[in-house]
């Protein structure tokens, strides 16, 4: 059957890629890969109708919108010499935010003696005067993330790709919140495709309180996630049928039959051995799924000819649950595991995807060859500025070059 014609069989299709940090964008790279693998020669990553990404999602999908491959990505992540996208440098995540942080202490001086005043003029007994003049002191985010933006429109120039909304070949949709009001903004959309794409993801980054917020014209915004987990209503109400979502994060299901729970002396069996900071991850993590799970079933409900498939880790990966999610060091074997899981994923489950693709004009194969993502013996030193080359030429290249790793490690 011609191309063109599988196409117009097809329906509306729509991928979603949730937040995560830095663990979730690799997570996703590593996922991506994995289910290009099983997707036939008629349609990959890259043939999605629209992508929407929110926070670590947004900044993997302004890349794929731009046709850039997950094995591009991932190339990346390994600062290969020949990659064509630069890697992102460590200290641009971690990027204190020192201009606010004196301004702030600059002022403090002046905020004691407002603050004494205001205090003083009260006739009320009770309170905590320190409560509210710390308020004022402490920063807006520990950190900027005004170097995404940058690294962003750098990569798309270097790489002869758009930062226009209006000129991608697929629809990339990218959420942020206003932080003044708590609402969603849909940059890509109507009324909001006139911002740069790199300035959009800049915004849906902004973790509060980790990153500063992120001024566009007079608004202040932040993370995408903070009103809705997936925000699959858009894919729907954009008219998609078959949505794919990738959310790297989920909630650990502890089996406190068996010690499990890495310690900083061996292992443990209840996860509040790790202390405060993981109680907190877990409430957090229980909080944000629950929100998918009731979603999923209101729309599946509303909408019984939408299919909608959820590609995340398992409820017992642990070593997904115990990675810091802004853990820059561990991008590449998370990346990996990513990629070897959703593999195990799809083969297990093939039979009951394999029609639902079906449904909507997409084939679904088994990889009778899997190309994996390996992690190189060594890295050689990059003497010079990386190689453009095309993903393909790459992709056949990293093919060739796993292949002979094998042969010299096995």
């Amino acid at each position: 059957m011609p191309k063109s014609k599988r196409r117009a069989n097809r329906s509306k299709t729509a991928l979603i890629l949730a937040g995560g940090g830095i663990t979730g964008v690799v997570y996703e790279i590593g996922a991506l890969h994995a289910l290009d693998q099983y997707l036939g020669d008629a349609f990959t990553i890259a043939d999605f109708d629209m992508i929407i990404g929110l926070s670590a999602g947004a900044f993997v999908g302004s890349f794929l919108a731009n046709g850039v491959t997950p094995e591009a990505l991932f190339s990346a992540l390994r600062e290969d010499r020949d990659a064509p996208v630069a890697p992102f440098p460590k200290w641009d995540v971690f990027r204190p935010n020192w201009g606010e942080f004196l301004e702030r202490a600059l002022r403090l001086p002046r905020t004691l003696f407002l603050n004494a005043l205001k205090q003083l003029r009260k006739a009320t007994v009770g309170g905590n005067p320190y409560v509210s003049m710390l308020d004022e002191i402490l920063p807006s985010g520990l950190f900027v993330n005004d170097r995404v933006e940058s690294y962003l429109r750098h990569s798309f120039h270097q790489l002869g790709r758009t930062n226009d909304f209006r000129q991608l070949r697929r629809t990339l949709y990218v959420i942020a919140t206003e932080l003044d009001t708590g609402e969603r903004v849909v940059f890509g959309d109507e009324g909001h495709d006139h911002i740069p794409i790199s300035k959009a993801v800049q915004a849906s980054t902004a973790i509060p309180l980790f990153y500063r917020p992120v001024r566009i014209g007079r608004r202040d915004y932040v993370d995408g996630a903070m009103r809705k987990t997936l925000h699959i209503d858009i894919a729907i109400a954009k008219g998609a049928k078959l949505i794919v979502c990738i959310n790297p994060v989920v909630p650990l299901r502890n089996d406190i039959e068996r010690e499990a729970v890495p310690l900083f002396e061996g292992k443990g069996r209840y996860l509040r051995e790790k202390g405060f900071g993981y109680i907190a991850w877990q409430m957090l993590r229980v909080l944000l799924h629950s929100r998918i799970e009731l979603g999923i079933e209101r729309y599946k409900r509303l909408h019984p000819e939408v299919d909608i498939i959820i590609i995340e880790p398992r409820t017992d990966d642990y070593r997904m649950f115990f990675h810091n999610i802004m853990d820059y060091e561990a991008r590449v074997p998370i990346a990996k595991h990513g990629n070897d899981t959703v593999m195990a994923h799809l083969a297990e489950h093939f039979e009951a995807y394999a029609p639902i693709f079906a449904r909507h004009g997409v084939e679904l194969i088994r990889p009778g060859r899997r190309i994996p993502l390996s992690i190189p013996v060594h890295k050689p030193p990059a003497p010079h500025a990386p190689a453009f080359r095309s993903d393909a030429t790459l992709f056949r290249l990293q093919a060739s070059l796993d292949a002979l790793n094998a042969r010299l490690t096995g």
